[in-house]
Formats: C-alpha cells, structure tokens, sequence
C-alpha cells in the first residue's frame, strides 16, 4: 500500500510547490506586458450610459515596482446623442509578490468625451487598486478597481501577457 502511495504523495507534492519554486514576476527581473480588460464603468451623470469599454496596456516592472500606461475607449449615450470617450493614464504602480498578488496604482490621467457638436476633456490624478493570479510564467489575470475621476469608476477584468 505505501508503495502505491509515495509517488501518489510526491507527485501531489511537486504540484503543490511549484509556484513557490517558481520566479513571480517581483523577484528582480525585469518583466515587460501587454494586457487587455473589460468591465462596467459607473458614472454619477444620469444622462451618460457608457457601453461595454475596451482597454489596452502596456506594462514594466521590476522588483514589484512598475509604470504601466493605460488608453481606454468607450461609446456611451448621452441623452439623445451618441458619445465617444477615451482616456490615457500613466500610472506609477506596486505589485506584493507571489502567485496571487494586489496591485496599487496612482498616476496622471487625461479623458475626453465628444459627440458630434460638443467636447469635453480634462486630466487629473486617477488610482486604483486590482488583485490578480499568475498562470504561469507568461500570463496573469487581474480584477480591479479604478477611479477615473470622482464621478467615473472602472471595475474591470483582464489579462497580461509577460515577455
């Protein structure tokens, strides 16, 4: 019967040790990405209903600490007129280590909202905060959470593809 059971147990041993034996991607190196994310942003303007947003990445770090700049884009109806949004952020960011992490942002943030006779566009501080797991060397999953500005939030999911 032990003789059954050893490999049964170092098999399932290995497995269970690999992502500690594993380099997360803060053990120094320097680790460059390319991500993508969707998700639901709440505005506190009744008139804006914003439609599923898509936002693009890019990303580098090293020692957990990264900048990483940000274009997202979004069509919204706005009254009875049809809106583009679009905004472009550089954020100063931090990453804890290990297979499952959090990630704090903070940076500069400039958006524009325009339908076909009016503009708007401002900038200002923007930060968030967004959990995520590696799923191996070359990708991770994050959910987050971003202010935008005080009546713009972004719940999002998305990944990351590492090189």
């Amino acid at each position: 019967m032990m003789n059954k059971l050893l490999p049964l147990i170092l098999s399932l041993s290995a497995i269970a040790i690999t992502p500690a034996i594993a380099k997360d991607k803060t053990s120094g190196d320097v680790d460059f990405y390319l991500g993508a994310k969707t998700g639901y942003i709440y505005t506190a303007f009744d008139e804006l209903d914003p439609k599923v947003p898509a936002t693009f990445l890019v990303g580098i770090q090293k020692s957990g600490f990264g900048l990483e700049f940000e274009g997202t884009f979004v069509d919204m109806d706005a009254g009875n007129k049809d809106a583009e949004y679009e905004s472009y952020a550089i954020y100063a960011a931090y990453r804890t280590s290990g297979q499952y992490y959090a990630k704090l942002r903070a940076g500069y943030l400039e958006e524009t909202l325009k339908t076909d006779t009016q503009k708007w566009e401002e900038d200002g501080f923007s930060g968030g905060i967004a959990f995520g797991i590696e799923l191996g060397d070359a990708f991770t999953i994050e959910a987050g959470y971003t202010v935008i500005q005080a009546d713009l939030k972004y719940f999002t999911i998305g990944g990351n593809v590492h090189f």
